[in-house]
């Protein structure tokens, strides 16, 4: 083969390759880029043989300087080619080290990649166990969720049937109201009829007890169906009981308003007087002389106080009105009687 023809095959080769129309791996390649460097010069040296060989056939034949010219013209062609390859050689084995070189940092950049790789790989892992964790709190929660809304649906219509039940309840405590109401009135009414029946039939008892027996003289007066005395003198309280007691009679009971004003009349204005009301069996209860408990009394303020503790008796004082004092005080008193 023709040396130019290898070299041209090169060339060819070279920039294919450059083009991008041939693809390798050039590191691959560093083998038979300098095998074919050695092979080009055993090639140049077996020419050079054979030229040489040539030329001295051609000498002893007489053409020698035909074939030395030609030898040179190739030889010249050959060193042409050697120093073509020689700069091919160059060029590749400068684009060699540049390739080493990008492929140092790509090597690099691949070491990179590849801890970036791992750091996200960690990353997606730990994102994929707090997902899970997410999901399983997030699945947790929708069944507390439904759990709640069960609860509260049932609540709800418990809810609704207390209101059902209130609401009935409502309209009868309503209606009952509205029947207590009108029997309150009724019941009214019929207290107040009654007290005017009782008004009536007492003053026609009074009315009544005056026609058959009036009260007996010596300073005695009527009083609805009792007759009354006012003493002259004082006593205390046990000695004003047993004069009245002596008379058919006993310290006066006030028993109404009515009562107490009429009584009051009977004595000198502001005059302490005794009357038949006495806690001498009992502190603090109050009983007339007949033995109720007096339910229906006329106190001053403050009083019964029972100052010291022994003032057991009760008196009249100014307007009618009750104190509690010593029963060994000496008063003037009123003695009552039936008709």
């Amino acid at each position: 083969m023709d040396p130019m023809e290898i070299d041209d095959g090169i060339h060819t080769k070279w920039d294919l390759m450059k083009e991008g129309l041939i693809t390798g791996d050039l590191q691959k390649r560093k083998s038979p880029y300098r095998c074919l460097s050695v092979g080009l010069g055993l090639l140049c040296a077996v020419l050079l043989l054979g030229n040489v060989a040539q030329l001295i056939y051609c000498k002893s034949s007489g053409a020698l300087t035909t074939e030395t010219e030609k030898f040179e013209a190739r030889l010249s062609n050959l060193t042409t080619k050697k120093d073509q390859l020689q700069q091919n050689y160059n060029s590749l084995k400068e684009e060699r080290d540049r390739l080493q070189m990008n492929n140092t940092d790509t090597r690099k950049n691949y070491d990179d990649l590849r801890r970036e790789k791992d750091d996200l790989q960690t990353k997606f892992s730990t994102l994929t166990a707090n997902r899970d964790e997410l999901q399983r709190k997030y699945s947790s929660l929708t069944l507390d969720k439904d759990q709640l809304q069960l609860r509260l649906n049932n609540l709800t219509l418990d809810k609704n049937h207390l209101q059902t039940r209130y609401n009935s309840l409502w309209i009868n405590n309503t209606a009952l109201q509205t029947q207590f109401s009108d029997l309150q009135r009724e019941n009214d009414q019929l207290k107040t009829n009654y007290s005017n029946l009782t008004t009536v039939k007492d003053q026609l008892q009074q009315e009544l007890n005056s026609l058959k027996s009036p009260c007996r003289e010596g300073g005695w007066k009527k009083f609805g169906t009792s007759c009354y005395y006012a003493s002259s003198t004082k006593k205390n309280w046990w000695s004003s009981r047993t004069d009245c007691t002596s008379k058919g009679a006993d310290l006066v009971i006030i028993n109404s308003e009515e009562e107490k004003v009429f009584v009051s009349e009977l004595v000198t204005p502001g005059a302490n007087t005794w009357i038949g009301l006495t806690d001498d069996v009992t502190e603090g209860t109050w009983m007339w002389v007949d033995g109720t408990p007096a339910t229906t009394t006329y106190w001053e303020d403050g009083q019964p106080n029972s100052m010291g503790g022994n003032q057991d008796c009760g008196e009249m004082v100014q307007r009618g009105e009750w104190n509690d004092d010593k029963c060994t005080v000496e008063n003037i008193y009123i003695c009552e009687t039936s008709l």
